[in-house]
């Protein structure tokens, strides 16, 4: 089974460069020939997406059921702490699932992955 790790750095609706990055994570998950392990770490300005209860406005995409369903089909969402900490993010203001974690848990999915997205 392939393993990829995708790391995002940008914000949730600023650009579509996070939108991308889990439109991609999420095709790779319903269209893969074989089973995918997938981990999605997210730092910076990404830790963003994790909050709960967003409201978009009418026919923009929702990031935050992007990563809902990501989580649905069991791929790890993981916040950076420093990052998620800067931003006033803490676990009773994330999206339920998506667990914050450190460098050290980032080297260890680096080191244990095929492949490795930085987006």
């Amino acid at each position: 089974m392939t393993s990829i790790l995708m790391v995002a750095h940008d914000s949730p609706y600023g650009s579509e460069k996070l939108y991308n990055a889990l439109r991609i994570a999420l095709a790779m998950q319903e269209h893969a020939d074989q089973p995918v392990n997938q981990r999605l770490f997210l730092m910076s300005d990404a830790v963003v997406a994790a909050l709960a209860g967003q409201q978009t406005p009418d026919l923009s995409y929702h990031i935050g059921q992007m990563i809902e369903l990501l989580l649905a089909q069991g791929v790890p969402v993981n916040l950076c702490k420093t990052c998620a900490e800067a931003r006033g993010l803490t676990e009773d203001k994330i999206i339920d699932g998506v667990q914050i974690g450190t460098l050290i848990e980032l080297s260890h999915w680096t080191l244990h992955s095929d492949k490795v997205l930085h987006l």
